[in-house]
């Protein structure tokens, strides 16, 4: 059953493609040579010739995602040395950024054939980095396939848990499954776990009423990854914060507002700032962390 799963999980990697793609036309580090090197520009051709092209506007949404995780970040690496733990972490550049930091430990996972060529692109971009380990991990796997007693995690040192684009694929039930091993790793270790994955019917539509080619972008998503994901969205904040609680977890809420400033990508692609601010005033970042800790 295993097996069946992990390779039904297989068909969102190439998703990662298209987001790599909108990166390229941002200042985020790494985000133009990753985009090349695995020619993500070819991929979205192929989309384009099957009528399933996305609007521009999801570079903004793309590049606030990510900006918004990091600066949530910033604000709890409060140790001398830091453990990061990325999920499902495709073609994100954060590992190569974030591991120029020594005092930073970053893992990077991914299913196993993702990681894999992960691994190999970051080998070509950067080289090797002792400070950055690349796990294969099914995050929604049971038994827990995280990295639990591992010896270059230190378990006297909280663990900061990342998961950025996962959890709109799965769905509650697959969410269930990652809140779980997710709270089991912060048994181990303690920290907190960031994601802006928490997404909802009402903000959906909300950005749709504002880009009305998100509904597009839904549609590819969908198709590229073989996974309804319009039914996987939380009904609204409240739905948030109640299932949040249920599996045990706190949550706090920060608006992808703060990082209206650090976007870069309107004037290549003429977008203009009212809806930029429109569409950041929608999303969030979460940051939670175990009841009672």
């Amino acid at each position: 059953m295993v097996q069946s799963q992990a390779s039904s999980f297989d068909a969102i990697s190439p998703t990662a493609l298209m987001v790599a793609y909108t990166r390229q036309f941002t200042d985020i580090p790494y985000g133009k040579e990753l985009a090349q090197l695995v020619n993500a520009e070819s991929f979205i051709e192929q989309l384009q010739q099957k009528k399933l092209s996305q609007p521009s506007e999801v570079s903004v949404l793309v590049e606030a995602r990510y900006k918004a995780v990091n600066q949530v970040i910033s604000q709890h690496l409060q140790f001398e040395t830091t453990q990061i733990i990325e999920l499902a972490s495709g073609l994100l550049p954060r590992g190569m950024a974030m591991s120029q930091n020594q005092n930073i430990t970053f893992v990077e996972s991914d299913l196993p054939a993702m990681i894999s060529q992960k691994q190999q692109l970051v080998k070509r971009l950067i080289g090797e980095r002792q400070n950055l380990y690349f796990e294969a991990i099914d995050a929604t796997n049971q038994p827990s396939q995280f990295p639990l007693n591992v010896n270059y995690l230190h378990q006297n040192q909280p663990v900061v848990v990342l998961c950025e684009g996962l959890l709109t694929y799965l769905t509650l039930v697959e969410k269930q499954k990652v809140f779980a091993n997710v709270r089991e790793i912060l048994l181990v270790y303690g920290g907190v776990w960031i994601t802006p994955d928490l997404t909802t019917f009402d903000g959906l539509n909300q950005l749709r009423q504002i880009s009305p080619g998100l509904q597009r972008l839904n549609r590819t998503a969908s198709n590229v990854s073989g996974r309804a994901i319009n039914n996987y969205h939380f009904e609204n904040i409240d739905h948030v914060k109640q299932f949040a609680y249920e599996q045990g977890f706190n949550i706090k809420e920060y608006s992808m507002l703060e990082v209206m400033n650090q976007i870069t990508c309107l004037k290549p692609l003429g977008i203009e700032p009212e809806v930029v601010k429109s569409m950041l005033a929608i999303g969030s970042t979460f940051v939670l962390t175990l009841c009672n800790s």
